[in-house]
């Protein structure tokens, strides 16, 4: 099995995962993770579970497509990537997201 830091490359800080941490009216709050892109659902839930010490209740995962970059006559590719939405448990936070 992979290792967290493997598994778990960067926490994903945009507009989006900013509305998830105000949470739902399930009082469940939601994250967002840059993750490995050879890493499954059951392996993201297992590492941050144990990197955080919460209880995860779903996760979401996404494989966002590298763009086509030009630098004058050179034409390249920025890699493929994949995300992970992470919805907890009711009552559950990340301490590092909440700047405590």
């Amino acid at each position: 099995m992979k290792s967290l830091h493997e598994i778990i490359v960067a926490p994903l800080l945009t507009e989006k995962t900013a509305s998830f941490l105000m949470g739902d009216e399930s009082g469940s709050m939601k994250y967002g993770f840059v993750v490995n892109r050879n890493s499954n659902k059951i392996e993201i839930k297992k590492a941050v579970e144990e990197r955080f010490g919460v209880k995860v209740l779903e996760v979401n995962t996404s494989i966002v497509r590298g763009k086509m970059k030009r630098v004058r006559s050179q034409i390249g590719k920025t890699a493929n990537w994949k995300k992970a939405y992470v919805k907890l448990v009711p009552g559950d936070k990340i301490a590092e997201f909440e700047g405590a």
